[in-house]
């Protein structure tokens, strides 16, 4: 009798957005493309979409690719039409779109500042909302349904501004709820942490000898995490490893926040 191979995501269609920069959302599209899945990019960035998709397939995967601004409904609700178009379902969504916004070392000046307020909540929390709203249906509709948000070790701590922690503590606390609701529909909705990731956002900072004296002593395992550290947790999370998991919270930090 053969084995069934729990990662294998042959039959999947992932949608995936954040995609464009060397990060989480990228790196996902790529690993879930090596286990089978075709993928679906978004981002506001054409340049950088075409790019990975001419790598993915350049491995042999299947990809393409949508703009898309996911504080925008009506753009959120394209992308998730496109995919289906496309590829003729949607099983998978991995919500990677993100910004920090202003930087906490501004004070009460940039903590209270009402246009970043807006900017980081409408990309962060808005964008994640929208895509749930109208991709899940289409999820439900083959039986194996994972939405995976991209939150952060802010979400349990105070780890940056006030409008970024404040967007990933929303993401937190919508993870039960979302996967009580979706969860007779057959859908899973779990929530990913990373903690500190060498991304193109972070990478300057990983250069920077003051700011790693200052952190590395904080993370037990005494690296920064890599992208690829994050793509297979979202892997799992996609797959029939993790088909008996919903409402929950994948922290990925090497021991940062405990």
């Amino acid at each position: 009798m053969e084995e069934k191979d729990f990662f294998d995501l042959s039959d999947r269609v992932a949608l995936i957005t954040g995609a464009s920069s060397r990060g989480i959302g990228n790196q996902s599209a790529k690993v879930l493309a090596r286990y089978g899945a075709k993928v679906f990019l978004t981002a506001r960035r054409e340049d950088k979409l075409q790019e990975t998709v001419a790598e993915i397939e350049a491995a042999g995967g299947t990809a393409a690719y949508k703009t898309c601004n996911v504080a925008d409904p009506n753009e959120c609700k394209a992308a998730v039409e496109a995919c289906v178009a496309e590829f003729g379902r949607l099983d998978i969504m991995v919500l990677s779109a993100g910004i920090s916004g202003l930087s906490i070392s501004g004070g009460t000046d940039t903590a209270f500042d009402i246009d970043n307020w807006k900017n980081v909540q409408s990309i962060n929390l808005d964008g994640v909302f929208y895509m749930v709203k109208y991709g899940w249906e289409e999820c439900a509709k083959n039986g194996a349904g994972s939405i995976i948000p991209i939150a952060s070790l802010a979400a349990w701590k105070a780890a940056g501004s006030v409008a970024y922690t404040a967007t990933k503590g929303a993401i937190r606390s919508m993870t039960p709820c979302i996967a009580k609701l979706l969860a007779p529909h057959g859908v899973r909705f779990n929530t990913f942490y990373p903690g500190f990731i060498d991304t193109d956002m972070t990478h300057a900072a990983t250069e920077y000898e003051p700011f790693v004296k200052s952190k590395l002593p904080n993370i037990p395992m005494g690296r920064f995490g890599d992208v690829d550290d994050c793509a297979y947790g979202v892997l799992y999370l996609a797959s029939d490893a993790s088909r008996f998991m919903t409402g929950q919270h994948l922290v990925v930090d090497g021991g940062e926040l405990c």
